[in-house]
């Protein structure tokens, strides 16, 4: 059974239930209505001739002579009938001819105690009135006032047949227009059911489900979210599919060049000495950058499967200065690194991990800087969070190249290539550790004038005195 129609269904099934309750309501108020104005009608009549009986003499003849003469303007459907404390009928109204209004024991010994009260006869569909008529403060007679409900019935039972035929009328109407509400309704739903199975059937996730800029419903919010969804997938496979055409092309070239090497090793029996070794250097070369590479994306791999990072007090600010003064010994007169400011901080995180972030920054810092220029370092802490700037004068970002530096594999000058020995990771391992231990990066840039990372990590004071016990960190999707 289709989501449509079982919508339908219990719309319709709650529709019936609602409509069945107004109609008992309604049925049981005016039977009750009814009911009301007919005893009140039946008890002003008989306390009328009640209290006319008792003020009279209490003879046979007095009690008939006065019954026709009070019952004269009285409905045919009104019966007046008058028994003795022996339930003997003295007398009745001539509208009952040869017919009696039974008198039940329960009420006879009621009326006798000096109480009124109503019974219905079920049988004869009449409702009886019945009081006590007093003379001297002893109950004489018994007086019972009647009346059919015949026609009260027929009304009833004729307003019971509308209702039924409007309960069905209605519920045509409402089952109707609530199918065809629920085909609107449901109608994105279905096409993102279509549009799923074709993405599924023809592998293109480029097709997206329509739906109106103005309805801001669930089910636009649930459209939107499924679009945003394949946003997302495509994106993740693009990303995928370069990442694998990324990887190939990584290894292909250190592959070829260690092969073409060895090789040609293998076929002459002898070379110069000095080609030799720059041949084994070329492999050794390539093998070290193929290392790296593997390095870098075994790292990566980890942080996609939530890898666990240590959490332990680092000084950062130690860490800073033996990573300059390595970058300082490597770069040699090349380069003016410089260490400008240097504040004691203490985080809470991976000694190891911050080390390698360090390091990538720097060194992409060095890389990407002329000879003659410069790389100034800092680290300054204030409040609850520390902030390390490594600004360089190199080449710059184009602004287009921006929001990509952090992707895996690219890169911005790609004249350049792997010709500066970068593995094309190297960001991408620092966006996550920066996101792994709840900090933030950001990049400013200015073409042919050099670039500046900011990255700010939150202070151990920021957890207070006691241990950390924070959930696994969540490697962060580049």
């Amino acid at each position: 059974m289709s989501l449509r129609l079982r919508l339908t269904l219990l719309y319709s099934g709650l529709l019936a239930g609602l409509l069945f309750l107004i109609v008992v309501i309604t049925l049981t108020s005016v039977q009750d209505n009814v009911r009301d104005s007919i005893d009140t009608d039946l008890k002003v009549r008989g306390d009328q001739v009640a209290g006319i009986l008792e003020e009279s003499v209490p003879t046979r003849n007095v009690v008939s002579s006065l019954l026709q003469v009070l019952t004269e303007d009285f409905e045919a459907e009104v019966y007046i009938q008058i028994r003795d404390t022996t339930r003997r009928i003295t007398s009745r109204t001539d509208n009952l001819t040869n017919k009696t209004i039974r008198l039940p024991e329960q009420f006879y010994k009621q009326a006798m105690s000096g109480r009124a009260g109503y019974y219905d006869l079920d049988e004869d569909q009449v409702r009886v009135y019945y009081t006590p008529i007093k003379f001297g403060g002893e109950v004489v007679y018994v007086m019972q006032v009647a009346r059919h409900l015949e026609s009260e019935q027929a009304i009833l039972n004729q307003l019971a047949t509308s209702l039924f035929w409007i309960i069905v009328v209605a519920l045509v109407i409402g089952a109707t227009i609530g199918y065809w509400l629920a085909g609107i309704t449901l109608r994105p739903i279905q096409e993102a059911t279509v549009t799923a199975l074709a993405i599924t059937r023809t592998g293109r996730l480029d097709r997206r489900v329509p739906v109106s800029s103005t309805r801001n419903d669930e089910i636009g919010e649930l459209v939107n979210t499924f679009n945003e969804m394949l946003d997302r997938l495509q994106e993740l496979f693009d990303k995928q599919r370069r990442f694998s055409g990324d990887i190939s092309h990584e290894l292909r070239t250190p592959l070829t060049t260690i092969l073409g090497n060895t090789s040609l090793l293998k076929r002459i029996n002898a070379l110069p000495p000095d080609e030799e070794a720059e041949m084994l250097d070329e492999i050794e070369q390539e093998a070290q950058h193929m290392r790296r590479l593997v390095s870098d994306l075994l790292l990566l791999a980890q942080a996609d499967a939530d890898m666990v990072l240590s959490r332990e007090r680092v000084e950062l600010d130690t860490i800073l200065l033996e990573v300059y003064r390595q970058a300082k010994r490597r770069s040699g007169n090349s380069i003016d690194l410089r260490l400008l400011h240097e504040d004691q901080a203490i985080v809470m995180g991976d000694a190891d991990r911050l080390r390698q972030m360090l390091v990538n920054l720097i060194n992409n810092a060095i890389q990407y800087t002329p000879k003659g220029g410069s790389v100034d370092l800092s680290l300054s802490s204030a409040g609850i969070s520390t902030e390390i700037i490594i600004s360089d004068t190199g080449q710059g970002i184009p602004p287009e190249d921006l929001p990509h530096i952090f992707d895996r594999f690219y890169r911005a000058d790609k004249a350049r290539s792997r010709a500066v020995g970068g593995t094309g990771l190297g960001l991408s391992i620092v966006k996550w550790v920066v996101d792994a231990h709840g900090g933030d990066i950001s990049v400013e840039s200015t073409e042919g004038e050099g670039t500046t990372f900011r990255v700010q990590l939150p202070l151990a004071a920021a957890y207070g005195d006691e241990p950390i016990r924070r959930p696994r960190l969540r490697a962060v999707q580049i």
